[in-house]
């Protein structure tokens, strides 16, 4: 195992990693000015995901505060989690045995916080705020679930971790910048040798923070990297130190779980905790009625893998739920604009709204709106889309292609070529209630221009 020692030497020399397959951190991600600049800094925190990555660098922080540019006695130091509202029941039983009483006879300060409603205007809640802490308070008023529930979608693959800056990153920089009074905040993250490509992307985004801002709003530092510690070097460490083998903490319904934790442990999980498992399975269900496309992970189905893995008191739950809810029957429409030419954007900048600008072969903007035609029992939603097939002279389609459950809609409009933009489509479907009434700004103008004479 890395001595935390490897702190201490010349700061322009890299630490050699302990990982075999890893290589050198890149100065951009793990440099000495970035070291000196949170050290610099009078307010430190460890963003804690409760994971083991963020509980080893806690306790090595524990062990040596001041090889991290901490106070002995901590005082410049706290420890911040943001509550998505959605982990898995062993990660936060972990946390309250092992951590919390570590942070406790440390007198570390430990922060919980969580959004405090679906606009970032609501700002976040303290959750709690103690140097004795003995709690993981698991939720807050406005979660993760309850978006993708009341939005009808799960987590996009698509545009890397957005959920988490919503729900995390939101959270604990709106704390920390109120906390800090204007000053610069040193923050540290646990990301291992392994994630090299995360720490780059969040000094990307924090730079063009800063100069939004005007000023260094976070200083930022890996020590993990700089230690080189890979996955198999932490789980050591932690294994060594509490005596448990720790799992890497993410939520239930991340599109990225076969890379949080490999893909026959997250089975495992889910297996453990088949409730769990049958809200996600529920969700993603709901996601795919309402688009095809809208499956948990990229061009697979978490419904495909539970089956396959033969889960089925997860499947049994999954299914009961869908038989026991109310069910809606939804009206989706969207509208696929064509998007600009590459020479349109060279010539005429950021916005240009003229149609000889367009290409039908590439993706525009989709305004998509949603509508509850009707809310009753399954059976009772099944009737009323059968009713309304026969007075629009449409068939219902009952589709398991895309979900193996199977899917009942109504099309009205059909795209002729899902490649081809500038189209329009309309589907009556049934699912589970919940999903709240919305439409893209600008939907009923868009909708209205590309369905004129039709």
């Amino acid at each position: 195992m890395t001595s935390l020692a490897l702190f201490e030497p010349d700061l322009d020399d890299a630490v050699a990693p302990t990982s075999s397959s890893d290589v050198l951190a890149p100065p951009a991600v793990a440099s000495a000015e970035a070291l000196e600049s949170f050290r610099a800094t009078n307010h430190k925190s460890l963003n804690f995901g409760l994971g083991v990555d963020s509980t080893a660098l806690a306790l090595a922080i524990m062990e040596d505060p001041t090889a991290f540019g901490i106070a002995e006695d901590f005082s410049d130091f706290s420890v911040v989690t943001a509550m998505t509202g959605f982990e898995f029941p062993d990660t936060i039983a972990d946390v309250e045995n092992h951590v919390l009483p570590l942070l406790r006879a440390k007198g570390i300060r430990y922060t919980q916080v969580a959004r405090a409603g679906r606009p970032d205007s609501a700002g976040v809640e303290v959750l709690s705020d103690t140097t004795n802490p003995g709690k993981v308070v698991s939720r807050g008023p406005w979660t993760l679930m309850d978006e993708m529930e009341e939005n009808g979608t799960v987590p996009q693959y698509a545009g890397g971790h957005v959920c988490s800056q919503k729900h995390k990153a939101f959270s604990i920089d709106r704390l920390q910048l109120q906390r800090s009074g204007g000053q610069t905040v040193g923050k540290l993250f646990g990301y291992n040798a392994d994630e090299y490509k995360r720490a780059a992307k969040a000094n990307k985004f924090q730079a063009r923070r800063n100069e939004k801002a005007g000023y260094e709003t976070f200083a930022l530092d890996y020590p993990l990297l700089r230690l080189g510690w890979g996955r198999e070097d932490v789980q050591g460490y932690v294994k060594d130190r509490l005596g448990v083998d720790m799992s890497k903490s993410y939520c239930p319904v991340c599109p990225f779980s076969g890379v949080c934790s490999p893909q026959p442990d997250h089975l495992k999980r889910l297996r453990k905790y088949p409730a769990l498992a049958a809200r996600v399975l529920r969700l993603e269900y709901l996601a795919m009625a309402l688009n095809d496309s809208m499956s948990l992970y990229k061009e697979d189905t978490l419904f495909r893998r539970v089956t396959e893995d033969q889960n089925t008191e997860a499947l049994g739950q999954f299914n009961a739920r869908l038989d026991e809810e109310a069910w809606s029957v939804y009206r989706l429409r969207r509208a696929y604009t064509p998007g600009r030419r590459p020479e349109c954007k060279t010539a005429h900048g950021d916005r240009c709204t003229k149609p000889e600008c367009r290409d039908s072969s590439i993706k525009g903007t989709v305004y998509r709106s949603v509508e509850t035609v009707r809310t009753g029992s399954r059976t009772e939603a099944g009737a009323f889309l059968h009713n309304a097939a026969t007075a629009l002279d449409r068939p219902v389609e009952h589709s398991t292609k895309s979900h193996g459950a199977g899917i009942d809609r109504v099309r009205t409009r059909v795209r002729p070529d899902s490649k081809a933009y500038g189209t329009v489509e309309d589907f009556y479907a049934t699912a589970p209630a919940g999903v709240q009434d919305k439409a893209r700004d600008g939907f009923a103008a868009v909708w209205s221009s590309m369905t004129a004479g039709q």
